[in-house]
């Protein structure tokens, strides 16, 4: 072994790219150890390039625009010499806005320019009205020495004064860690696959589908390596901001991360109570880094495709035994219509991360029930198959879950006999218990929350119009079959897919005595048939949507579907595993290679024409506070994001919250808030407890950290707090997790823990019977 790595690292190829990546790293350390760039201005040093604005001093000796104007570029820095890196930029300013029509108020902000092309990225964050000091984060693509900071007045008073510009070297030395990773596993890889590695795996069909994959998932992340990719869908900016949300909750020493507190202005929002997103704080520890939030993004999108399509491999591997088939399959599944449209048309985060773990399913399905005997080995694949795809399905999408177990549960139903055996009953209840422990920390606070019947507005409609609402979102039959621009349809590789599976079973079935295995692929192939049909169905108008609101509490859960187009991500993995089904029957006869390359072909130019009808011009947005007013002009408030989560009672405005009912009677002096913490001044004087309401939605878990009282909630659906009688002084809310959550945190972590050890001791005993033998 030894001699044999040492021959490969003489090899010349080995030799260059060792070299190459000790020059990445050692420019990437280099970049670290150096004196960070740093630069400070004083209001006097700032340059006045305003063209209608007439620029001035305020009584605080800040610089700009001290009487209401209309927006354009006031005022900019000297030229500085910046590196690439991620920078820093801390402001002392005033800014008083103007308003748009409806009362809406504008949004100033800086950004830094460059008289060479290409060196800025062009993200303008916006500053936070409520303050006087801000700190921002700009990045810098290339090194220049004509970088200026602009300041931009978007309508209203705006002066600055001293501004500090620093760059950020913990993403520098983060880089170098990121770096070093990125080739350690590189260089695990090739040792796995290339030819001539004394560690090379046995199976060299294996190998070289490896390579595919790997090609195919960069080749789905191809239009995000642009600037702006990918960031172009209708929710990306609700997705990006969940990403700083994290960011910000673990800052704050949150974790798990349950309440965003700087979005909604300030007044939080708890997706996290309501939405899955255990993956999310993958890029989220990547933005604590000093990463920017669209490169975390990025980062992540590219992970996951490398996973969905190492998912999808082995399943359909494991499926059909056959590395090609898989293979195919595989390329079929990534480039798909469907998959790239929830990518970049909508930027689906739940829902394209979903898909990566959905082929789990059929997978552990024929392991339970297909014609193989039935081992203890494959009952306890099956298992840990079947507690990872639906665990992971709760905690990214519940939606896809609810999918996924509906047409689960068909299925089981239509093979009771199979179900309600010994051995796949236990193994079904034990997937089930050990799906629930495992992730008890998230669902304990999301029933919590779903049975006090506080947080209703996630459901589509009532009882009576929601399947109507639903309906009428479905697509048309058209739709599901056509060419429309935004691609929202099966696509042309699915359909072909579908066509082999029926040519196979209205020729092969026509054989005197057909082969063993083709009968068990074109059976298999059917059954998957028939449910991709049933989903497809259930995708457009013409499925009774209306009937199933009618169904009392199940016809509620099933309406929350919002878009019954939806049910496309199963028809997309049925739809591929019954193309599959067709191949791998046609591989008994002779044909499965024209076809497989038909069906590449097609799938290839599917992308082709998707990629081509996607690209769109986008703007780049900066980290915080650019999202944080991504959508000022039709909202006033930080990260907009959406009404599925609010508590009763909060009426929401363009402006932030209203107060319908009085509920502060005590005399407030200040609020602020700072780093998740609300702290209240105020003075009682009537003699009696008296209450004070705070800019904080309401959620389970607020909580008075400093001072006397308790939080609780108003009836306008915010935070209020209790003020003793004749007190006079601070009292400070923040977020703390219940109790019974931290009891639940713990029971999850602790299965994981007796999991882990249990494999670990399985693997001994193991390797101790091998070496025994």
């Amino acid at each position: 072994m030894k001699e044999k790595l040492r021959l490969l690292l003489r090899k010349p190829a080995v030799i260059a790219l060792l070299i190459a990546e000790l020059l990445v790293i050692g420019f990437a350390l280099a970049a670290a150890l150096r004196p960070a760039a740093a630069y400070t201005f004083t209001a006097d040093q700032w340059e006045n390039i305003a063209q209608e604005s007439e620029i001035g001093y305020d009584e605080d000796g800040r610089i700009g625009v001290t009487e209401m104007t209309d927006g354009e570029d006031i005022l900019q820095t000297p030229s500085m010499t910046l590196p690439k890196g991620h920078y820093k930029v801390t402001l002392d300013y005033r800014y008083v806005p103007s308003v748009w029509e409806g009362g809406v108020e504008r949004r100033s902000c800086v950004y830094f320019a460059s008289y060479d092309a290409g060196t800025v990225t062009g993200e303008k964050p916006c500053v936070n009205v409520k303050k006087q000091q801000d700190t921002l984060t700009l990045n810098v693509s290339d090194y220049s020495e004509t970088v200026r900071l602009v300041a931009h007045n978007d309508g209203g008073i705006f002066t600055l004064g001293p501004v500090h510009i620093e760059q950020d070297m913990l993403y520098a030395g983060a880089c170098v860690a990121g770096w070093l990773l990125l080739f350690v596993l590189l260089d695990a890889f090739l040792l796995l696959t290339v030819p001539g590695s004394p560690v090379r795996l046995a199976d060299a069909e294996l190998c070289a589908c490896l390579w595919v994959l790997c090609a195919v998932a960069v080749l789905t992340c191809a239009p995000a390596m642009t600037n702006s990719g990918a960031l172009q869908g209708a929710d990306w900016s609700f997705h990006l901001s969940r990403i700083e949300g994290i960011a910000q909750g673990l800052r704050e020493g949150q974790f798990p991360v349950r309440v965003y507190s700087i979005a909604k202005d300030g007044y939080g929002y708890a997706p996290s109570l309501f939405y899955g997103e255990l993956l999310l704080y993958f890029p989220a520890v990547l933005r604590l880094l000093g990463m920017s939030v669209q490169g975390a993004y990025h980062t992540y999108l590219l992970a996951l495709q490398l996973l969905t399509a190492g998912i999808a491999f082995f399943s359909l591997r494991q499926i059909f035994r056959h590395n090609k088939t898989a293979l195919v399959g595989s390329v079929l599944y990534m480039l798909s219509t469907y998959h790239l449209y929830k990518i970049y048309w909508l930027s689906a985060v739940g829902e394209y991360t979903a898909m990566a773990f959905l082929p789990l399913i059929p997978a552990a399905l024929y392991e339970l029930y297909g014609e193989r005997p039935l081992t203890r080995k494959r009952l306890r694949r099956a298992c840990a198959e079947l507690v990872v795809a639906f665990g992971m399905l709760l905690q990214v999408h519940l939606l896809s879950l609810e999918m996924a177990i509906l047409a689960t549960a068909v299925f089981c139903l239509m093979r009771f006999r199979r179900t309600f055996s010994n051995a796949v009953f236990f193994t079904w209840l034990k997937a089930a218990v050990l799906t629930v422990l495992l992730n008890l920390w998230f669902l304990v606070p999301f029933l919590t929350l779903m049975l006090s019947g506080d947080y209703n507005n996630m459901y589509t409609g009532n009882a009576e119009n929601g399947g109507q609402i639903v309906k009428n979102s479905g697509l048309r039959i058209a739709e599901l079959f056509g060419w429309q621009k935004n691609h929202n349809n099966l696509g042309p590789e699915l359909l072909a897919g579908g066509f082999v599976l029926l040519w196979c079973w209205l020729t092969l079935r026509a054989k005197e005595e057909p082969q063993q295995p083709e009968r068990r692929s074109i059976r298999l192939g059917l059954w998957a048939a028939g449910f991709a049909a049933l989903a497809c169905w259930m995708s457009t108008n013409t499925f009774p949507w209306q009937a199933v609101g009618r169904i009392p509490v199940v016809g509620r859960i099933l309406v929350a579907i919002q878009f019954p187009g939806r049910y496309l991500s199963l028809a997309t993995v049925l739809l591929v595993l019954a193309a599959m089904c067709g191949l791998a029957a046609l591989r008994q006869v002779g044909y499965a290679r024209p076809v497989a390359v038909l069906l590449v072909g097609v799938s290839f130019f599917g992308a082709a024409l998707f990629f081509r009808d996607q690209q769109a011009d986008a703007a780049y947005l900066g980290d915080g506070g650019q999202l944080m007013y991504s959508e000022y002009k039709k909202f006033n408030m930080g990260w907009y994001f959406d009404g599925l989560y609010l508590p009763d009672g909060a009426s929401e405005t363009q402006n932030g919250y209203e107060s319908t009912a009085q509920v502060t009677t005590v005399e407030v002096t200040s609020v602020e808030q700072e780093n998740g913490v609300t702290t209240l001044a105020c003075t009682e004087t009537s003699g009696q407890d008296q209450h004070a309401e705070l800019p904080l939605l309401y959620y389970p878990g607020y909580t008075v950290t400093e001072g006397p009282g308790t939080a609780f909630k108003t009836v306008n659906g915010l935070v209020g707090v209790t003020v003793p009688a004749n007190y006079s002084g601070t009292i400070r809310v923040a977020f703390r997790e219940p109790k019974r959550w931290l009891l639940a945190d713990g029971v999850s972590v602790l299965t994981a823990l007796v999991l882990v050890a249990a494999a670990v001791r399985r693997r001994r005993t193991g390797k101790g019977k091998a070496n025994a033998k």
